[in-house]
């Protein structure tokens, strides 16, 4: 059987998010900015009025799909989702899962274990039906079709967020042999921190629609 394609590490700091959300992001802001042209264009001035709602369309879009991401770094991991941002040290990940979402199983300072999901990061990919059928007619050339498990390593090694569960196996493989210990003083436990940022943006373009509908 040949061996299974995996997600190439070009090693350094890694941001994944869908490519389809990247898409729909540029769309989206193309879209924002021809409305916004064409109503000053139609309506001279007067077309920035329609600005606020446009403005808080595209700060939804960016704080839902654009923010939102995994940032893989050497030794480290952080899971921007849409309202907060998690840190989280390898030593404190107990298990990365990957399926229709990116999941990690994370020790707490309670000494208990909590899932933690990626919102937007690169999940299994989905074969066309046609790339499919091919897949499975070569193995009935082989002689063997790959199981249900088979088949799910196969995409697992496929998809792009494979390099994260790819890195942390490495680190965890070098920790155990040079023989550290799982913890050291306290460090290798999550942190989150609220998105600030993107919440007051939001809030402010709220407003502003408010604003306007009242004046």
């Amino acid at each position: 059987m040949p061996p299974h394609p995996t997600s190439h590490d070009p090693g350094g700091t890694l941001h994944l998010r869908p490519h389809g959300a990247t898409a729909l992001c540029i769309v989206v802001g193309l879209v924002g900015l021809g409305l916004t042209l064409d109503a000053v264009l139609r309506a001279g001035w007067q077309g920035v009025l329609v600005l606020p709602v446009l403005l808080l369309l595209l700060a939804l879009v960016w704080m839902v799909l654009w923010a939102p991401r995994v940032v893989l770094h050497e030794e480290t991991v952080e899971v921007r989702n849409v309202l907060g941002t998690h840190h989280l040290p390898f030593g404190a990940i107990e298990e990365v899962r990957l399926g229709a979402m990116l999941r990690f199983e994370v020790a707490t300072r309670r000494g208990t274990t909590s899932t933690l999901t990626a919102w937007n990061a690169p999940a299994l990919g989905k074969d066309a039906p046609w790339r499919r059928q091919a897949m499975m007619h070569e193995q009935d050339l082989r002689g063997r079709r790959l199981t249900a498990q088979e088949r799910l390593v196969h995409d697992q090694r496929r998809s792009r967020s494979a390099v994260v569960k790819q890195r942390w196996e490495r680190w965890m493989d070098r920790r155990d042999a040079l023989g550290t210990p799982a913890a050291d003083g306290g460090e290798a436990v999550m942190t989150t921190r609220a998105n600030m940022l993107q919440i007051a943006v939001v809030a402010v373009c709220a407003l502003l629609v408010v604003a306007r509908g009242l004046f």
